[in-house]
């Protein structure tokens, strides 16, 4: 894309960045990958967010094939954390603290040899509904080079062939269980995202959905009791075994949610 002017005039004066985290459990020996990120906010520049989206994905695919050729973690005992003694008023120790009770013994570290063999989670605010080429390319794993939002602008292969990304993708969240993310009396709608690779992971919990008793009451986020246009994401993850067929285990909502 060096010598498109779109690329100078569009994508580089918005400097929007990621920031990626690799991990590696001491206990079982897993490694796991986190990133982290924001696409540019304005609707007239959907071409802008795909690019900067499928940028991500190529870095982050470089990355975890790198993760693969880094040795693994040598020492393998665990961080401990104390409760601390219970103390009287004189600040003598009334209670000692309780011994930790003894973990099993640590796992060898498991072995990758490809990047999209380690867990990955996207943590990511992408500015774009789920109708959006950003939501396609993240789901589906590749995007056509005519798609609309990329409109008449060129950005190398990228549009001349089409993008595509190597990890099978998933939103933690659906839009049946959360319709929006973001809040305000002039937009609602879901632009935030979690999404994990699922040969490797399966939802077990998530956040729901904020009372619609309360938002009947309330225009537009923030408010009192909540800091932020958008919403709190959380998700909890299981990470299945390398010889464990593993079904994507669907979060439930409670009956509210199948009304």
């Amino acid at each position: 894309m060096k010598s498109e002017h779109d690329v100078f005039n569009r994508v580089m004066p918005r400097d929007n960045i990621a920031v990626v985290c690799l991990l590696e459990n001491r206990q079982t020996g897993e490694r796991l990958i986190v990133a982290n990120s924001h696409c540019h906010w304005d609707a007239a520049y959907r071409d802008v967010k795909v690019v900067q989206i499928a940028i991500l994905l190529d870095q982050l695919s470089k990355i975890a094939d790198e993760y693969t050729k880094i040795p693994p973690c040598k020492d393998k005992r665990p961080f401990s954390f104390s409760e601390g003694d219970v103390l009287d008023e004189n600040g003598d120790v009334i209670e000692p603290a309780a011994p930790p009770e003894p973990l099993p013994e640590p796992l060898p570290s498991q072995e990758y040899t490809v990047g999209t063999s380690i867990p990955l989670i996207i943590c990511i605010d992408t500015n774009s509904l789920p109708d959006s080429g950003v939501y396609e390319l993240l789901a589906n794993g590749t995007l056509a080079p005519d798609h609309p939002d990329l409109g008449t602008y060129s950005y190398g292969s990228f549009t001349r062939n089409g993008m595509s990304h190597p990890f099978t993708l998933k939103s933690a969240y659906s839009i049946k269980d959360l319709p929006f993310t973001n809040y305000t009396p002039a937009f609602e709608g879901m632009i935030d995202y979690i999404w994990y690779t699922t040969p490797h992971m399966s939802v077990t919990g998530l956040l729901g959905k904020v009372d619609e008793g309360y938002l009947s009451r309330c225009p537009g986020f923030p408010s009192c009791h909540y800091p932020s246009d958008h919403l709190a994401l959380l998700a909890e993850f299981a990470v299945k075994g390398k010889k464990r067929a593993g079904k994507v285990v669907e979060a439930d909502f409670g009956p509210s949610s199948r009304r």
